[in-house]
């Protein structure tokens, strides 16, 4: 026999549990803004496909953004105090074509780290996304990153919901376990970021979507040169 405490205390405890519950759920449905870096590109609901094709020089692409590039590539060598070669009219302005511009003033490549990635993909009526997070212990720098994966359906508000992953799959998969997450799908877009280091001690932290420029951040002698929304013309860049 239940004495009279007992038949308050459970009733509430039943009620408080599925007010918890009711709560998660409903969290859920609206989505949550998720743990993303600060220089990960806001995201644009976009079709499935779009912005994966091939590309064209900047300068026949977007005659506005070549131009904008190259007059900020110019204050970015004024900023730091270096040598810059500006962008050719048959270049995109990617990882490959930003190494090029500084490599006069920022000598050796000592190390080129991921440090994350994001797909969006459609499936099954959804966009979905896979980010992975690649850490990396300072006090084993040869040692391969440690990778934790994350993985959402994305809403049209931008914010994201949970798709559960087992242990094995979210910490430290290999490279081909994480693509299989997408395969099925269709692609919407790729972003990654990337940190080089210079046997000097400069860097850059590098983040492109689709295979153009998103943001550099170029460090040299202790000076920082930043630009953002790089794959348009209304780009934004500072010197401190």
């Amino acid at each position: 026999m239940m004495n009279t405490k007992q038949k308050i205390i459970i009733p509430v405890v039943v009620f408080l549990g599925l007010a918890a519950f009711s709560l998660f759920i409903l969290k859920q449905r609206a989505g949550h803004v998720g743990n993303f870096p600060e220089d990960m590109p806001p995201y644009v609901p976009a079709a499935a496909g779009a912005g994966m094709s091939g590309f064209l020089p900047t300068s026949m692409e977007s005659p506005e953004r070549f131009e904008a590039l190259n007059k900020n590539i110019k204050a970015m060598g004024e900023c730091l105090d270096m040598t810059v070669q500006p962008l050719s009219a048959q270049d995109e302005f990617n990882f490959e074509n930003v190494g090029k511009i500084i490599a006069p003033a920022m000598g050796a490549v000592l190390k080129v780290q991921t440090k994350w990635t994001a797909v969006d993909y459609k499936e099954s009526g959804e966009v979905r996304r896979v980010f992975v997070d690649y850490s990396s212990d300072s006090n084993a720098p040869e040692a391969e990153p440690v990778k934790t994966v994350r993985h959402y359906v994305v809403l049209e508000t931008g914010k994201v919901r949970d798709i559960r992953l087992n242990e094995a799959l979210a910490n430290n998969p290999s490279e081909s376990e994480i693509q299989k997450l997408h395969a099925g799908g269709e692609m919407i877009s790729a972003t990654r970021a990337l940190l080089v280091s210079y046997q000097n001690g400069d860097e850059i932290n590098y983040v492109e979507k689709n295979g153009k420029a998103y943001s550099v951040v170029v460090s040299h002698l202790g000076k920082y040169f930043r630009c953002k929304d790089t794959d348009s013309a209304n780009m934004t860049c500072s010197c401190n």
